[in-house]
Formats: C-alpha cells, structure tokens, sequence
C-alpha cells in the first residue's frame, strides 16, 4: 500500500493519504512498527510537500514516539531530522534547534554516515536561516562550519553526490554575501563531482552558476556563451524549470553589458517559460481539484451539485486570475521596454560627461597615490629601526605586513637607562585611518615614557588612555568617536632576566621547554569605551635562557583561507605553529611564520595588518 500511495503521491494528494492511513491501520493491526514509522512518515511527507507544516509536524512526532519505543536509532535520528527541519527551517522556530543536535548526535554515535551527512546539510542551512533573518555573522560562521564537515566527510567517503550538494550550498552561501570568487570556487569543485556521477543535468545547472558569477566582475562573451549552451540544453531536454532560471540569469547580463535589445529578448522569452510553468502548475491544481470532487462524489446528491458549483466557480475565479496575470505580464512588459528606451537615450547624453569625470577621477588617484606612498614613507620612518631589537637579542624578529600601502598595526622599542622597552599595537581600522592612529599612539608613549618619566607599563597604558580620549575628544558616553587601540607592552630589566609585561587585549606567549604559557591582557582596549580611571595590571615574569617570548595583533590569527577555504588561523593553530618554530633561529621562524601564512590565505584577500614580535632569551 505504500508503494502504491507513493505511485499517487505527485497527482493525487487524497488518494495517497488514504493508502498511506490504510498502511498505518494495518501496520497498527498487526502490531509491526517499522511498517507504522514508514507510513507516519510518507503521511508528514505528504504534509509537508502540501506545506501542511502543522500536520507532517504532528506525523513526524508520532514516527519518532514509535522509533524510540523500539530503540531503532536511525529511525530515531531520521525522525529527529525532520521534525527540526520543518521546525527550523521552514517555519523558522529557531528555539525547536534541538531536533537537529539531537539527531547529529545520534549519527556520530551510531556511525550513520548517511544520518551524520543529513543532520550537518539540515545545520547548515538552519544556521544560513537564521543569518538571513538576524544578520547576524555567528550564524553565517556556524552555516558555513557545518557545511564544510559536510564536505569534508562526503570527501574522505568518497560519496560524490552529497559532496557536490554540499559545495553547491557553499557557494550558494559565499554569492549571497557577493564574495563571487569563492562562489566560483565551490562550485567548481560541485562540478567535478556531477563529472564523476556523470550528471548533465546538474553539470549544466553548476555552469550556469558559475557562469553568473564571472559576471559580476568581468566583461567576457565567455559567461554570456556559457548561459547560452544551458539555455539550448534545457530546451533540448525539456527542463522547464532550470530553463527558466538561466534565462533570467542570461538576461540579467545583457542587461549588464550593456545589450539591452538582446536583453529584452531573453527577458520576454523568460516570461513566456514562467507562463508555461505556472500553466503546468495550474492544470495540477485542477486534476488534484477534480480528484478531490471525485472521490467525496458518493456521500449525497446535494453535497454533489454543491460540490460541482464550488468547482465551477473556483475555475472561474482562476481563469480570471491568469486572464488578470497575463495582462498585468503584458503591461510590465511595455513599461520595462519603455524604461529601457528612455535609459538608454540618457546613457548616450551623458557619456561625454562620464569621460570627462573619468579622466578627473583618475587624475584625484593618481595624487591620491602619491600621497598614500608618501604617507607610508613618513610611517616607515616613524618606526624603529630593527637593528636596535637585534642588538638587545640577538634572536630576536619582526614580521610586520601591512595589509594596505599603511598600516593600523605598529611596533616600537627603545632602550632607556637601564631598562629595554619593547611593544605591538593594532589601532582601530587598517590603512589610512589606522595609521594616522599609529603615529598619535607612538607620539603619545614616547611623551608618557621621555617627557613625563612613566616607567611601569601599567602605568603607561593608563597615561595612553587618557591622552588618546582627549586627542580624539572622548570626553562623554554620547561621543560617536570610539576609536581606540589594543596593545602588548614589554619591559626588560638590565640582564633580560626579568620582563615586566602589560596588556590591553593583546596577550603575551612564554614559549619554554616546547610548553606555551599564556599571559592574560586586561580585557578592555586603549581609549573608546574605557574609563579614565581604569588601571592596568602587571606582570612580572623570570626569565631562563631560551625562552621565546611573543607579542603580537589579531591579524594572523584572522586571516581566512587553509586547503578548504574561508577558515581562519585561529590563536590555537598560531600556537601549534610557535611551538613547531621555537628551536629555529629567529630569521627561519620569521621566515616560516611568513610561508605558512601566505600558503594559508592562497587566493584569498589579506584581511587585516599582521604584526609579530619574537624574541629569545
């Protein structure tokens, strides 16, 4: 009987919830409760193909009651499964979020794969829900955390088909956020696992993708031949519905190049394949109408005759309602082509004006250019020499990359009297504002450690804090200025046998016998919402011979990239990596905390100005 409902189940919605309650009564009867999880189950399918969400919840409840009387647990984490994605994802009831957890955890412990692979696609796109309403970047983080254990398990299983679905969704997550380079990236990698299943049909769905990305930021005939190959390979195959999406696609770039008539063209012939769709759509809606009449025609004569009008009235009312979209169709038409016209008229009168602006706003850059690389001159000069670290520690390095021409990240050391003093800070913003920020921060410690004879670093760090506040005018709760800056600094006695360090949200790493001690700064950065009064802490560290001591900004550990992409580094993998590093001489450790990094981010954009200082006792 099941195999039989699922026979009606595209056509012939009542007939199949018969067959399907047929197959439950009986498997109730006889008392076999696979049989009642099968039907429960075809029963809330049914519902939710129906976007009845209320009534497949309540079915899918019952198959999970039955799967947990019997202990089966794949039919447990199955059930699980689907109650949180109607739950979560289709009625967006993101405090239902359990379903899901509980049916990953199931998986992992029974070692499900398929169940593993279900619940991490469901999370995946749960957490992209919940992105898209809250915009929130947590969530996009989590969608794309659970997507990549989906890829990374369907790899190591070899299962192409889930592998390329779950690329796709990447992709799908990086165009929505206009990163089109990633996009492309995944959905690449979806195409060569529809090669190995040998699936046109979703070979030509990815290109067309792909395709739509590339022209976003290129001008090539190329996408536009692409889009035209998937264009005739739907019309070949008779597949309406992707049809319709590539010609969409393909007119929205015309549009962009510039070739409005050719745009126009597609655009009508993409309103001819949703009339055509909605067509299909409407004559099912009529045979499921008709089916329904069919079936309650035995009850009476005068529910019959009623039944028989209501159905006459309802084709009316849709008749009328199509006659109404066509119309509606045909006018929008007119006035889009109307609007092409008149935009393209006053493309044409004001591309002598465009050329003129052009060549001024290049003209602004040039000098804009020239003013950045002067700009960083004077920043490169502001900074302290190298040579003067090295000649306190012999082992000793920077590696500083700037993630523009400037940079918001700087370093300074300078002996004074007896004492060495040595920091890292990462002012807000990088480029332009975060340098100008740079060289009010060096200005001010200089004042505070040279003019005003602050020795302690706690103290300076509240000297600092003051000082940036009244420059940038910070005097009240209400001031929309709170920039500010994070900052490790370091103060060596006379023997560099002990080290005085202080912190503003930027910690200190003591790296001895290949074991890592983390020194806590005090959560709160220099100047923004910190209070005047706010006091620093100290501490005051011994040192042994070949200690590797490290301060530095957020910019390495926060750069995306690794061999499946859009990962960060993370504090615990600069750590791993410290103490891979600690018994190379300081030039190989710069040296290869630079390889590691640029191997990392590959392709991807340098996030943020990168800042480490090593040194060795």
């Amino acid at each position: 009987m099941l195999n039989l409902g699922r026979m009606y189940a595209r056509s012939e919605t009542v007939k199949t919830n018969e067959l399907f309650k047929a197959a439950l009564d009986l498997a109730v009867k006889v008392k076999y409760a696979k049989g009642q999880i099968n039907a429960l189950n075809s029963l809330a399918d049914e519902a939710w193909n129906n976007t009845n969400y209320e009534q497949a919840i309540k079915y899918y409840y019952k198959a999970y009651r039955v799967s947990d009387s019997i202990k089966d647990p794949k039919c447990v984490a199955l059930s699980l499964y689907n109650l949180g994605w109607v739950s979560c994802i289709l009625q967006h009831n993101y405090k239902e979020d359990k379903y899901l957890y509980k049916s990953l955890d199931i998986s992992l412990k029974t070692n499900d794969l398929g169940g593993t692979l279900r619940a991490y696609n469901a999370l995946g796109n749960y957490y992209y829900d919940r992105f898209s309403a809250q915009k929130q970047k947590i969530y996009f983080d989590s969608s794309i955390y659970y997507t990549q254990k989906g890829i990374d398990l369907s790899k190591k299983n070899k299962i192409y088909g889930p592998l390329a679905a779950f690329n796709v969704n990447m992709g799908d997550l990086f165009y929505n956020m206009k990163d089109y380079r990633s996009a492309i990236f995944y959905y690449s990698n979806a195409a060569d696992g529809y090669k190995v299943k040998v699936d046109s049909f979703n070979m030509v769905f990815i290109l067309s993708k792909i395709a739509q990305c590339n022209g976003e930021f290129r001008d090539s005939d190329e996408d536009i031949k692409t889009l035209n190959f998937a264009r005739a390979y739907c019309k070949k195959n008779g597949a309406l519905d992707l049809e319709s999406d590539v010609l969409q696609m393909l007119s929205n770039l015309y549009y962009k190049r510039g070739k409005f008539k050719e745009g126009f063209d597609v655009f009508k012939e993409y309103i001819e394949k949703k009339k055509e769709l909605d067509k299909k759509s409407y004559s099912t809606s009529m045979a499921n109408l008709e089916n329904n009449y069919s079936l309650e025609k035995s009850e009476a004569s005068v529910t019959q005759l009623t039944q028989a009008k209501e159905l006459e009235e309802l084709r009316s009312k849709k008749k009328n309602y199509f006659i109404f979209g066509l119309t509606f169709i045909g006018i929008g038409v007119l006035v889009i082509a109307f609007l092409l016209f008149r935009q393209n008229k006053m493309r044409q009168q004001t591309n002598i004006q465009l050329l003129e602006q052009n060549n001024i706003i290049k003209e602004k850059k040039e000098e804009i250019d020239h003013s950045i690389q002067y700009a960083k001159g004077i920043q490169l000069a502001i900074l302290p020499d190298i040579n003067e670290l090295n000649d306190q520690f012999k082992e000793s390095f920077v590696l500083y990359k700037p993630k523009d021409v400037v940079s918001g990240d700087f370093y300074w050391f300078a002996k004074v009297e007896k004492d060495f003093y040595c920091l890292a800070a990462d002012c807000t913003g990088h480029g332009v504002p975060g340098a100008l920020m740079s060289i009010i921060g060096m200005d001010k410690i200089i004042q505070a450690i040279f003019e005003k004879k602050i020795t302690e670093p706690n103290k300076i760090l509240s000297y600092l804090n003051i000082q940036i506040k009244n420059v940038l005018k910070q005097h009240s709760d209400a001031s929309k200025q709170k920039d500010g800056m994070d900052i490790a600094i370091l103060k060596f006695n006379e023997t560099n046998s002990e080290v005085e360090y202080s912190g503003a949200n930027r910690p200190l790493f003591l790296i001895r016998n290949k074991e890592i001690i983390e020194y806590k700064a005090n959560k709160t950065a220099i100047a923004g919402f910190t209070a005047n009064d706010y006091e620093f802490s100290t501490h005051k560290i011994s040192l042994q011979k070949n200690d590797g001591i490290y301060i530095f900004t957020d910019g390495y550990a926060d750069q995306f990239g690794g061999p499946s992409g859009g990962k960060k580094v993370m504090t615990k993998k600069l750590k791993q990596m410290l103490i891979s590093f600690t018994d190379l001489a300081a030039i190989e450790q710069k040296n290869s905390l630079e390889t590691a990094f640029n191997e990392w981010k590959g392709s991807f954009e340098q996030t943020d100005d990168v800042l480490i200082v090593g040194i060795k006792i």
